[in-house]
């Protein structure tokens, strides 16, 4: 089926999966599946989406504290877990040290401690095992990766002089504790999840920096995009395909070849796609030729996994984005700016 990129609101269990440097903040996600917590585990083929899966911090009541750090956070994904034995403040800004603790990695000449890459795989393990998840693979390597990640990141937020106030700390570390219910149970909470208050605090300060950094990427995404009005016929075999586009040019109806011969479920509109961006639909070869189209004008037989296409293009122009187009391209502008801060860092890892 063709259809438009889809945004997905998290239930519970995937926002177990899916927490990361965001700790404890409310968020939707980027998904281009419509598969559980489990499929999305094995799901990802990109390396940032991935190593975020795989080095995330996992919090076994998250759903439940997720909106502790929702003033003044912009509501993107994060994409690196936050744990750290001190705030954030000292942490990206500190010198390289000659110290004898041990270190799992250095970053730009910053320590990734090995006690605190020790508890991101425990908290790993744990919520794993929770989820009946198989601990397999290579996932310390993605767990340490996550960690440089949310180094290079902070690093970044440190440059650009993004701070979060001793109040705002404050507001967000009450608004967790009175969501667990009280003190007692939210203590629990972190021993389970191998915290202390003193870790949790620099964790939550990590992740609320890296959230306002983010947000000043994701703002500067464009809001409008060039998009085409389009509509396509699906076919099993290149000869149905063929003999429709001869049907289609001998002056046959689109709409109501596509209603009786279509195999998509687009044929019930005609097989009218609607607006969309250069990446705005699950087959990405209908829509390059849809943009390759102007006004009117209808391609050859085009190939895709799903079979043989015929589309036409009814309009073009720039639009606004949908909010689904535009929370898309504002996550690959932060998995950019990510791979980007890599290429030009020093890294050096000792595990």
């Amino acid at each position: 089926m063709v259809c438009r990129v889809e945004i997905k609101r998290l239930n519970s269990l995937e926002l177990l999966v899916y927490s990361s440097a965001r700790t404890l903040t409310r968020f939707n996600h980027v998904i281009p599946s419509p598969e559980g917590a489990r499929n999305l585990f094995d799901s990802l083929r990109d390396s940032s989406s991935r190593s975020a899966l795989l080095g995330m911090t996992f919090f076994l009541v998250a759903s439940m504290i997720l909106s502790a750090c929702d003033s003044g956070v912009a509501p993107l994904p994060t994409l690196a877990t936050v744990n750290s034995r001190t705030p954030v403040a000292s942490a990206a800004a500190r010198a390289p040290t000659s110290t004898a603790t041990p270190l799992a990695a250095t970053v730009n000449g910053q320590p990734i401690f090995l006690s605190d890459y020790q508890s991101e795989l425990a908290r790993y393990e744990s919520a794993a095992t929770s989820l009946g998840l198989k601990v397999e693979g290579d996932y310390k390597t993605r767990v340490l990766s996550a960690l440089i990640d949310k180094s290079l990141m902070l690093q970044a937020a440190n440059a650009a002089g993004i701070k979060v106030t001793d109040a705002q700390l404050v507001e967000a570390y009450n608004k967790a504790v009175s969501e667990r219910g009280n003190e007692a149970a939210f203590n629990q909470w972190l021993t389970a999840n191998f915290y202390t208050a003193d870790q949790f605090r620099a964790a939550l300060k990590e992740g609320m920096i890296i959230s306002a950094m983010q947000a000043q990427i994701a703002t500067s995404v464009p809001t409008q995009a060039e998009q085409v009005h389009a509509r396509h016929i699906l076919l099993a075999t290149q000869d149905d395909a063929n003999k429709v586009l001869a049907d289609l040019k001998a002056g046959g109806d689109f709409a109501k070849i596509a209603i009786a011969r279509s195999l998509d479920q687009s044929r019930v509109n005609g097989g009218d796609l609607g607006w969309f961006a250069i990446n705005g639909l699950t087959v990405p070869e209908v829509a390059k030729a849809a943009f390759d189209l102007q006004p009117k004008q209808m391609s050859g037989v085009v190939k895709s996994a799903l079979g043989f296409h015929v589309v036409q293009t009814l309009e073009r122009g720039t639009r606004p984005l949908s909010p689904t187009s535009l929370a898309l391209r504002q996550q690959q502008a932060i998995n950019k700016w990510i791979e980007e801060l890599r290429a030009k860092a020093a890294i050096q890892k000792f595990v």
